[in-house]
């Protein structure tokens, strides 16, 4: 091997890192890709971190309940994308969280037994007789049986009232310490009905 050979090898060598790194800088984060998803999220983070920064317990609070306002207006969401976090219980009372963004996720499940224990008990009876649709499809339970924790994941579904977040979310905050408000938006975990899911196509 010439000597030029010898330095264009060491050069290649050189740059192969960085250009994976700046290859690795520039792709899209998977969350991202959907319009819909990102402005939810560019939204709940724009009202998180100037709550949490102000350091001033009256505007976390506000900042918490207008988080789960944001996720009351969504409504139905199509072919977003997170990652599968954990699976609790069995097929029939099945609870999942699945990470939407960095420290934001959407959290299903289908046992409102625990839902209607203690106080609100009291406040589901004043917003209606029905007990809330299960958080997840049959659809998705089946789903969920085919896919890995940790594993990208695409999926559809409906977050605010017809999922109990107005309902289930709003009270739990109601008369909360500032401490149980700053750490449910250091880290919120809106409930959601999830009715399809799938492992996410590669991009």
């Amino acid at each position: 091997m010439t000597r030029s050979e010898q330095m264009t090898r060491r050069s290649a060598l050189v740059l192969a890192p960085a250009s994976l790194l700046l290859g690795g800088c520039f792709d899209q984060p998977c969350e991202e890709r959907n319009p819909a998803q990102k402005g939810f999220l560019d939204a709940v983070r724009g009202v998180t971190k100037p709550a949490l920064a102000s350091n001033n317990p009256l505007q976390i609070e506000e900042a918490a309940r207008q988080c789960v306002a944001l996720s009351e207006r969504v409504s139905a969401f199509t072919d977003w994308c997170g990652v599968l976090g954990k699976i609790e219980g069995n097929a029939q009372s099945a609870a999942v969280t699945i990470e939407i963004g960095r420290q934001i996720s959407l959290y299903a499940f289908n046992d409102w037994t625990l839902a209607f224990a203690g106080s609100l008990t009291d406040f589901f009876s004043t917003r209606s007789r029905e007990p809330p649709p299960p958080g997840l499809s049959d659809a998705a339970i089946a789903a969920l049986k085919t896919l890995r924790l940790g594993e990208r994941v695409s999926l559809s579904g409906r977050m605010g009232e017809i999922a109990g977040a107005g309902v289930f979310d709003l009270s739990r905050l109601f008369g909360k310490s500032d401490a149980e408000h700053r750490e449910f938006l250091q880290a919120p975990r809106l409930l959601a009905r999830i009715e399809a899911i799938a492992a996410a196509r590669k991009k």
